[in-house]
């Protein structure tokens, strides 16, 4: 079969112990990225909590009942602004870095679809005054912004608000005296 000698792989680099596929690198750049992005994520939270500063997302379906919406479409939205979620709450911190070891594994698939260039689809938004709560797309906004990325693609519902949504602590725990205020407590 060889009879002149030449072997068609002899000439091919013997593996190294740096000769990751492609594949392998992102990977790895993502599993550190996740593990850079949780060892932040408490330290983040460590400092905020000794300046007492909140420290987790916004819950929307105990802030404030739905009032009626209407769909906005497809907006570009800065990260900074989305501060709450609406049923996931406890899975990621207000800076969306992630809070349990769970979520590593879809954390590190998005990070390796985003690594790849992949375009990844947008996220569900609720727009409620000048904030977002996300429906649907925790790990993608998790992972665009470990990624540097100030905004990302929405597809956004709007609820109506009979009332200038700030966020306060009063409002934000539902106080009865913030409810008279708004003249809420006969609609809830």
């Amino acid at each position: 079969m060889f009879e002149f000698g030449n072997n068609p792989f002899q000439n091919l680099p013997k593996p190294g112990p740096y000769s990751e596929n492609i594949h392998t690198r992102r990977y790895n750049l993502a599993a550190n990225k996740f593990n850079s992005a949780l060892f932040k994520g408490q330290f983040a939270r460590l400092l905020k909590k000794t300046f007492r500063k909140r420290l987790w997302l916004y819950d929307l379906n105990s802030l404030i009942p739905s009032l009626g919406s209407y769909y906005s479409g497809m907006r570009v939205v800065e990260i900074n602004r989305i501060v709450g979620s609406e049923g996931r709450s406890s899975d990621f911190d207000l800076d969306f870095f992630p809070i349990h070891e769970k979520s590593r594994e879809r954390w590190i698939g998005l990070a390796v679809a985003y690594l790849s260039n992949l375009p990844l689809p947008p996220v569900a938004l609720i727009e409620v005054g000048d904030f977002y709560f996300v429906r649907d797309g925790h790990h993608r906004i998790s992972v665009s912004r470990s990624f540097g990325q100030f905004a990302i693609d929405a597809e956004v519902v709007t609820w109506n608000v009979p009332y200038s949504f700030k966020l306060e602590d009063t409002l934000m725990t539902l106080d009865p005296r913030a409810l008279k205020e708004f003249n809420l407590s006969a609609r809830l």
